[in-house]
């Protein structure tokens, strides 16, 4: 868990990670009309029903709550910011000494992050009682362990567990990371957005409207339709690794959270605009992550929330490889079941299901963990 700077991120993180756990248990139990889709006026809002106070306010209360329920797949706009952030602001501050970016231990270091947790997912699958198993295990599953599941999409991008897609994703984004901290150190950080929006719009262009293809391309199968929002969060790193107290003082006292709130609901009218979809993505990830990080200091200071978001964001990365085939697999018996009893259900799922992706992501790390260094201090030595 961070201490001191950047411990927001991992409140953020956390509760991105909740949110996408509640989303999949969520959309298990009930699915109701999106936020997203042109229904949700009349069959959640019905303003036809406001013939009181009461009503109104109930109309209100239910469209925020589905609301949020519904929309827990922005949270995974987050990750990628973050995941920018996090890179940029390393990669500036090694750029700026002697001998740069060691690039050949950047990327083996960045392997076995993500490869090992990614391998024993597949292993919590084969082995794990309580989880739903939607498809057969085949010849997709070697594709799978090796993480490009952009090949034969159709068949592989949400093969076994749906949520392993961001794995797909994410290595083609650190694949691409040393020719984009190249072009971000060199065009700075305005053009650099820019050419990145500009890229990954183009992208989704080509992909929706001139040579139309896959949902999953877009999804991310294609890393470059992703790319606005990791390069936002790479100029956020920069800006950090220049100016740490600048930045966290905007992100932290409210302007940040401001923009974010400001720019939400922006971004769901731009579901509803002709082409809108071309920049949807972009737009729920940055103001997702504004909103989120921005009231990462107000969560830290509730006592013991604080430390708990933290934990979970820590090891985010394991609960989101792990939690959805048990996710679809419990809620599953709470079909029938009301709101005011489900929903209860789901939440106490949603943290037992962060505490075992947690767990088990904390135990590989301890495994994969070097040895300490031996001492001739005898005061240290056990």
């Amino acid at each position: 868990m961070a201490k001191g700077r950047m411990a927001w991120l991992d409140v953020t993180k956390g509760w991105a990670i909740l949110w996408v756990v509640y989303f999949h248990s969520f959309t298990c139990w009930i699915k109701p009309p999106s936020p997203i889709g042109a229904d949700f006026i009349s069959g959640v809002i019905r303003p036809a029903t406001w013939t009181g106070a009461f009503p109104f306010f109930e109309s209100m209360a239910r469209s925020v709550f589905l609301g949020i329920s519904m929309l827990g797949f922005h949270a995974v706009g987050v990750f990628l910011v973050a995941s920018g952030f996090v890179l940029a602001q390393s990669a500036v501050r090694a750029a700026a000494k002697p001998g740069g970016v060691a690039w050949g231990s950047w990327i083996t270091h960045r392997l076995m992050r993500l490869y090992p947790m990614y391998w024993l997912a597949h292993l919590v699958y084969l082995l794990s009682p309580f989880e739903a198993r939607l498809e057969p295990v085949d010849w997709r599953f070697w594709v799978s362990l090796s993480g490009l599941r952009f090949l034969w999409i159709d068949y592989n991008f949400f093969y076994l567990n749906a949520a392993w897609w961001y794995f797909c994703l994410i290595i083609q984004l650190f694949a691409l990371f040393p020719i984009l901290i190249w072009a971000f150190l060199r065009w700075g950080s305005v053009r650099f957005l820019l050419g990145a929006v500009a890229v990954g719009f183009l992208a989704r262009i080509y992909l929706i409207y001139i040579h139309p293809a896959s949902g999953q391309w877009v999804l991310g199968g294609c890393g470059l339709c992703r790319l606005p929002e990791f390069a936002f969060g790479m100029v956020l790193g920069g800006w950090y690794a220049r100016n740490p107290d600048g930045f966290e003082n905007w992100l932290l006292r409210g302007r940040g959270f401001l923009a974010g709130l400001f720019l939400y609901p922006v971004a769901l009218i731009a579901y509803q605009l002709p082409n809108g979809y071309v920049a949807v993505d972009f737009l729920t990830g940055v103001a997702c992550f504004l909103v989120m990080a921005g009231a990462s200091g107000f969560w830290s200071e509730i006592p013991h929330l604080g430390r708990l978001l933290a934990v979970a964001g820590s090891f985010s990365y394991g609960i989101y490889l792990v939690h959805q085939p048990y996710a679809i697999h419990f809620a599953s018996f709470l079909k029938d079941h009301s709101a005011w009893e489900a929903v209860p259900l789901l939440l106490l799922l949603v943290a037992t299901l962060a505490v075992w992706g947690g767990l088990l992501e904390k135990i590989l790390n301890r495994w994969l963990s070097p040895p300490p260094t031996p001492t001739s201090d005898p005061r240290v030595q056990k």
